[in-house]
């Protein structure tokens, strides 16, 4: 049997063409450069996990070969490489242009130095979490427990320091920030990924390229909305599911038509499914995966590139746990060829949360795909001549001002008796969370309660709109409407910032 690094050097020289970049997030990994560190001997006896890139796309015909080599295909990278399991590999014949295992820079995430103490450790797909939590206490941290946690992720506390010891273990695949809930033990659900044909999308992985231009530099896209879930009425899930997924094309090049085929060309499928639906990834029922989404083409081809499976057997609400809009707006994302980000708090964060809309962060990623399709502000040219200074008076002294005595600040509550219990906030009027109206506005109206005081309650609208609401315990507010579909946000704040929120959607005709 011949080792790795020789099969690679044999792939190495019988590739002319340069083969396509690998993108992960730490670095992109350009083959065939880095010949003289494949060329080091890889270990023959001990499994390890280690990216292997071929001359063109890994198709099922490959993966069966490496199967039948007794090589586990556990990830697929973009372009064209598969993240593998084995050891003593034999790669001949298989036209590999690059191989190696990834660094421990490659597993740490940028962010990882701004997160505090608490970090979300992801492992590689073969490895057994609960043996490998002995590894993380010996070199030095604390075990976070959170019953919602995906199988093969961890929540470590420790040292930032230490952080690269864990990274390089081969069992660790990804490590970045722990959000405040998780960290917390709060209820987050997870998700796992976008997926290609040749397997889930690890964590390291950067954003694919996403779908193809047109001549004008924008990405034209259709959806297609099939098979419905009936924990919702048919209205709210399709305005849900379009309201989500029009909430990418505010910021970016890419526009989203209704299409009238699944399997069509460029068409984004969302359908709702249980267990076994046609594919190789099965929903869990209740509670486990929420859905998932297959990445543009490329990598994926049609009838599947760009689709978004949901499970129809979970809970699904409008505008509260297991909201659709919140759960598609992430789904909708990996379609359009995100990954996941390491921020807490952006929308493409691995672990679904209830929001309103994207952040700075999920905007500048598609934006990057994409570009903007926002113009940037004309400069204004400078004027020809500067104007003449008028006469300068002389000056004068201005009036002392009486002695003010300075107030007095009180002294910081401890972290213990700080106000973190948001206000609760509900709308009376309209009593329905979808409207249907002719008129050119609608009142709003409601009550709000906190432990302590709620100071405002807040506006917003889909198409722009905002203001503050008269009254704060009892509240009302006239919102403008403009023709079409909007939704209208309602947020109530106490003195300590916190805040909750309810939504509806009108749609004036």
């Amino acid at each position: 049997m011949r080792i790795l690094a020789a099969a690679i050097v044999a792939g190495l020289l019988a590739t002319q063409a340069r083969a396509a970049d690998i993108r992960l997030k730490h670095r992109t990994i350009r083959a065939p450069a880095g010949l003289e560190r494949i060329a080091r001997p890889l270990p023959a006896s001990r499994p390890g996990h280690y990216i292997v890139q071929f001359a063109s796309y890994p198709g099922p015909d490959v993966r069966q070969e490496l199967a039948r080599r007794q090589i586990r295909v556990l990830q697929y990278v973009p372009d064209s490489a598969l993240l593998v399991a084995g050891s003593g590999m034999d790669l001949d014949g298989l036209d590999v242009t690059w191989a190696g295992p990834l660094e421990a820079d490659d597993k740490l995430s940028p962010l990882a130095a701004e997160a505090g103490s608490a970090y979300l450790v992801f492992l590689h797909p073969d490895v057994d979490a609960a043996a490998f939590r002995q590894a993380a206490v010996t070199l030095g941290f604390e075990l976070l427990e959170n019953p919602s946690l995906l199988p093969g992720n961890l929540l470590v506390s420790g040292a930032y320091s230490r952080l690269r010891n864990l990274a390089a273990l081969d069992e660790v695949s990804y490590i970045m920030p722990a959000s405040p809930e998780l960290a917390a033990g709060t209820g987050e659900i997870g998700c796992a990924g976008p997926i290609a044909e040749a397997g889930p999308i690890g964590e390291y992985v950067e954003v694919s390229r996403g779908w193809a231009k047109d001549p004008s530099g924008t990405a034209p896209l259709q959806y297609v909305i099939g098979l419905l879930t009936n924990k919702l009425d048919e209205s709210t899930v399709r305005l849900e599911i379009e309201r989500a997924l029009r909430e990418w094309t505010r910021y970016a090049r890419v526009t989203l038509a209704v299409g009238q085929r699944e399997d069509a060309v460029r068409t984004i499928a969302v359908k709702f499914a249980r267990a076994s639906h046609g594919d190789a990834y099965p929903f869990d029922g209740p509670g486990g995966v929420l859905a998932h989404t297959f990445y543009p083409s490329p990598p994926n081809t049609e009838p599947v590139a760009g689709d978004m499976h949901l499970d129809a057997d979970e809970n699904w609400h409008a505008g509260a746990n297991m909201d659709l809009f919140s759960v598609v707006l992430h789904e909708a994302g990996h379609a359009l060829g995100l990954g996941h980000s390491d921020r807490p708090g952006a929308v493409m964060y691995p672990y679904y949360h209830m929001v309103v809309g994207l952040t700075d962060d999920d905007i500048a990623g598609i934006r990057d795909l994409y570009g903007s399709n926002v113009p940037s502000a004309v400069p204004v040219p400078p004027p020809v001549a500067p104007p003449v200074a008028p006469p300068v008076p002389p000056p004068v002294a201005p009036p002392v001002p009486p002695p003010v005595t300075p107030p007095v600040t009180p002294p910081p509550q401890p972290p213990s008796k700080r106000d973190t219990t948001a206000p609760g906030l509900t709308i009376l009027s309209p009593g329905s969370s979808i409207i249907s109206t002719s008129a050119a506005s609608i009142v709003i109206s409601g009550t709000a309660k906190d432990d302590t005081a709620v100071t405002a309650v807040k506006w917003i609208t889909s198409t722009g709109g905002s203001g503050i609401a008269s009254g704060t315990a009892s509240w009302s507010v006239t919102v403008p409407l403009l023709v079409g579909t909007s939704t209208v946000t309602l947020r109530a704040y106490d003195a300590a910032g916190n805040s909750s929120w309810r939504a509806i959607t009108v749609v004036r005709r």
